[in-house]
């Protein structure tokens, strides 16, 4: 995605600077590409009272056990009073969310009487900067939403081991979500804290468009690839609007990495597998049984813009589409979230969902690939190709740190980890009242499901995740390679964005993608 203060900032992980250095103890893992997302950093020196492996000890049960209503007091290390630095993007997305924040660093203040918390802000696209340069200055923050690049932080030893902090709770990392439980560990060692809230991608349609197409029963008629392909074509013939429109600009290709699972079933991934240093990479590959389905859903995506949607399409943001959408130019797009005040802020009287075919915007699942798919739309490699819907889930974008500091000021920092993560003071009005999305901890979907009247966009987003479940997977989570981001942002996207704009063919795409991740990857 494209940054906004506004609205659903997932996607800053593809800004890129000087390479890294070999990680000094982790020996498996590869020093970082040239391209790498974060700058050269030394490790950071230790702190006082670390365990053998150079972890600070946490509280004992700190951090701790939740119990049902979120309640996260502890007495973070004693009485010594402990200041916190705490950096987050999520803290400015909108008006409710940088007053809701403000007012819960309060409440867990007054939880947590020793800790007084100092909240730092910055935007999705500035945060990644503004953490490498405190980093670098030997002045990190004490917490941070650090995303996919505190990965890197680790791998050069500014983020501690948070295993013993998650190994001290009763419920972690077991209420973690599933997509949790994947982006917060490297290789089985946990990186992060975990994020405290996901998106996920989804299939999004201006109803009175389909309905004037023909569409009455939209979960059933746009339920396949080709079902949604010959509504759109309908579109396209009959009215005066974009039938459907790529987000293609290269932050925002993510749609890509949602649609491109549904020509799997069981979670596969589509792109990358094997363990440790051994990897295969599906794209592009001749000798791999799976290369027609990466290589078809790359080729789908490109067709897809370049027959139905705009000429801006390569440099579309997913932040123009609410608008496009419910200004009556836009018909349809595959990059959906479950943030319905994205829509609102808009126009306040959205009618969500199908309303009888006269609703402004409703969310659906990505379609899946049926077996007519590939001979309908002239991609042989999908002819008899049959897929599941899922989707992107984004959770490594939203991994929240602790960096190097005092026992006692990380013990903090993890007490206010569990305090997003589980409190209900903060949990269920975040996320279903100020920033429609799905919380980190698993446990927490079903309260806010239960505590919320929520958009049909929002529900919808969560029915998709639950009942697609292991579908609904974090890009480049699993692939366990230190160099993820610019593999996801530059070697896929990038790419794919590049062929939106005519700069290469369809059918030279996914070798191209399949190059620039074999250089990354030293293959």
């Amino acid at each position: 995605m494209s940054q906004s203060n506004t609205s659903d900032r997932e996607s800053t992980e593809h800004t890129e600077g000087p390479p890294s250095d070999k990680p000094s103890r982790r020996q498996f893992v590869q020093a970082t590409a040239a391209t790498a997302t974060v700058g050269a950093l030394g490790a950071l020196a230790g702190c006082s009272g670390e365990q053998g492996d150079g972890t600070p000890e946490p509280n004992e049960g700190g951090g701790g056990s939740t119990d049902s209503g979120g309640d996260t007091d502890s007495d973070s290390g004693g009485s010594e009073s402990v200041s916190i630095d705490y950096l987050s993007a999520q803290a400015v997305e909108n008006a409710g969310m940088k007053s809701h924040f403000q007012d819960s660093m309060k409440v867990f203040e007054e939880k947590n009487g020793n800790v007084s918390v100092s909240l730092q802000t910055a935007s999705y696209g500035d945060i990644r900067s503004k953490l490498s340069s405190t980093v670098s200055s030997g002045n990190p923050p004490t917490f941070a939403e650090a995303g996919g690049g505190g990965l890197q932080f680790y791998l050069n030893d500014s983020v501690p081991d948070h295993a013993p902090f998650i190994e001290s709770t009763d419920n972690l990392p077991d209420d973690f979500t599933q997509a949790n439980k994947e982006s917060a560990q490297y290789r089985g060692e946990y990186w992060s804290g975990g994020g405290m809230r996901h998106t996920n991608s989804n299939l999004g349609i201006r109803p009175k468009s389909f309905s004037q197409a023909g569409v009455s029963d939209p979960m059933e008629d746009l339920s396949t690839w080709s079902g949604f392909l010959e509504a759109v074509q309908r579109i396209d013939e009959e009215q005066d609007i974009i039938a459907y429109e790529e987000t293609g600009v290269p932050g925002d290709l993510e749609s890509y990495w949602g649609y491109a699972r549904t020509a799997y079933t069981e979670g596969t991934d589509p792109w990358m597998r094997g363990e440790g240093d051994d990897k295969t990479v599906v794209v592009g590959n001749d000798d791999h049984e799976d290369q027609g389905k990466t290589d078809g859903m790359i080729k789908t995506c490109v067709k897809m813009a370049n027959e139905f949607s705009s000429e801006e399409a390569a440099q579309r943001g997913d932040e123009d589409i609410p608008s496009l959408m419910l200004t009556g130019r836009v018909a349809s797009f595959n990059y959906a979230v479950p943030t319905a005040s994205r829509w609102t802020s808009v126009k306040e009287d959205v009618q969500f969902g199908w309303n009888d075919g006269e609703g402004d915007f409703m969310l659906l699942p990505h379609p899946k690939v049926d077996s007519e798919f590939g001979s309908n739309f002239g991609i042989s490699e999908l002819e008899g190709v049959e897929g599941e819907h899922g989707g992107h889930m984004w959770a490594l974008e939203q991994q929240q740190c602790i960096f190097e500091a005092s026992d006692a000021e990380q013990n903090a920092a993890w007490d206010l980890n569990m305090f997003l993560l589980s409190d209900n003071e903060f949990v269920l009005p975040a996320w279903g009242e100020y920033y429609e999305a799905l919380p980190g901890l698993e446990p927490k979907l079903q309260e806010v499901l239960d505590e919320y009247d929520l958009a049909q966009s929002t529900e919808q987003a969560y029915k998709n995740a639950d009942e697609y479940g292991v579908q609904y997977s974090t890009t480049g989570a699993a692939w366990d390679v230190p160099d993820v981001d610019p593999i996801r942002w530059t070697d896929i996207n990038e790419t794919i964005s590049e062929a939106i704009a005519g700069q290469h063919s369809v059918d030279e795409t996914p070798s191209l993608v399949r190059e620039r991740i074999l250089e990354r990857l030293g293959q």
